[in-house]
């Protein structure tokens, strides 16, 4: 991955690449006419027009990259100056570039005839536009040979042409720059936006789990309690060791983040298993999972909100047991099903839950979960890893 600056330079040098040849492309062209012919006679190009060439090539890439990192440089002390106001920062960068553009123009026709006369030596011509010693370029060249064939532009002082082609390189250079920084200002904008929802998501998250631990801690007590008093110790026992199962790994949560369907699973099994004891005869699990999917990867405590879903918003009595299916599916998912049995006064907030599970999903992994209603199932279908994304 490049660096600002580095990118900055490649950029500069790309566009001032470009700007060279658009700007020099009726000078490579009628070279090329000259060299390849034109109407079945070939021309020669005169020393002049060759070094012209490569000369304005050149100049108007450094004209360009100069101007560049100008701009580039200028918006970075405009924002520092003017505190980021963008419409103080672009007049400043606009004046920096004129003047620099000035200077420039005004060192073009002396760096043209400077390098002329010690490449070429050719002598610099008088002003008005005096016609050269064209023995010194052409030894054969006709006496009325025409004058602009040898000496391709007026090298007086500011020419209007070659003030157009400059002003142009100078506000095409501008308005690049502008428009870099304006879709950089999109991407970062985009950026925060995205970090924002992430710490939302992450603040969601955290105050559920506020909410499951004393809320799960109350019921598993009540559940211990009731065992205690109807005096089998081994069931309280079996109890307490999946009790003390369960919240280590609700503990583990804020220190991990995936984790295997394996480990997610026993996990459930010794949820499931407390679930079972208070609702004893109402309520039942089944876990199936494919043993391919077991060193897949899920966020850790996806599971947990779907079961707590399902109890809270269904009737579950003697009438009218509830049964939740967890298994795996060949589209590598993990499926939480259970009938849907609405209570009938249900005055509590619903999607909550699943709300901050599909945030969360959705920042560790990438992907989305699914949920939907058929043949009176209420089913919430969670993608599956088969390796853990770098964070």
């Amino acid at each position: 991955m490049l660096s600002s600056g580095k990118k900055d330079i490649l950029i500069g040098f790309i566009v001032s690449v470009l700007l060279s040849l658009f700007v020099n492309f009726t000078l490579l062209m009628r070279t090329y006419e000259r060299l390849m012919g034109s109407h079945g006679q070939t021309f020669l190009v005169s020393h002049f027009e060759g070094f012209y060439l490569y000369f304005s090539l050149a100049w108007f890439f450094l004209f360009a990259f100069i101007l560049f990192v100008i701009t580039v440089q200028g918006y970075k002390l405009g924002d520092s100056l003017f505190r980021k106001n963008e419409f103080n920062a672009t007049l400043f960068v606009i004046a920096a570039n004129a003047i620099v553009a000035f200077a420039l123009i005004q060192v073009y026709p002396l760096a043209l005839h400077t390098l002329s006369e010690d490449i070429l030596q050719i002598e610099k011509p008088a002003f008005p536009f005096e016609r050269p010693d064209l023995s010194r370029i052409r030894p054969d060249a006709p006496p009325d040979a025409p004058m602009h064939f040898f000496w391709p532009i007026d090298l007086r002082p500011f020419p209007r042409p070659l003030v157009t082609e400059h002003l142009f390189v100078l506000i095409t250079v501008i308005l690049t720059v502008m428009l870099i920084r304006l879709i950089g200002s999109r991407q970062q904008i985009a950026l925060e936006f995205e970090k924002l929802k992430t710490e939302k998501w992450q603040t969601s998250y955290n105050a559920l789990m506020g909410q499951i631990n004393p809320h799960f801690f109350f019921n598993s007590l009540n559940g211990l309690n009731s065992l205690i008093r109807s005096g089998e110790q081994e069931q309280t026992l079996t109890y307490l060791d999946e009790l003390s199962s369960v919240f280590r790994y609700i503990l583990q949560s804020n220190k991990k983040e995936l984790v295997t369907l394996a480990e997610e699973l026993q996990f459930v099994k010794a949820y499931t298993y407390l679930l079972s004891v208070r609702y004893e005869g109402r309520l039942f699990f089944s876990i199936q999972a494919n043993t391919s999917y077991l060193l897949w990867y899920l966020p850790i405590l996806s599971v947990l909100p779907l079961i707590e879903n399902a109890v809270k918003h269904n009737v579950i009595s003697k009438q009218y047991p509830l049964q939740v299916d967890i298994y795996t599916t060949g589209d590598n998912r993990l499926v939480v099903s259970n009938a849907i049995q609405p209570k009938t006064e249900d005055n509590s907030e619903g999607g909550i839950g699943l709300k901050n599970l599909w945030g969360r999903y959705r920042m560790l992994t990438g992907k989305d979960i699914s949920i939907s209603s058929h043949k009176g199932y209420f089913n919430v279908s969670l993608p599956l890893l088969n390796k853990p994304i770098k964070q």
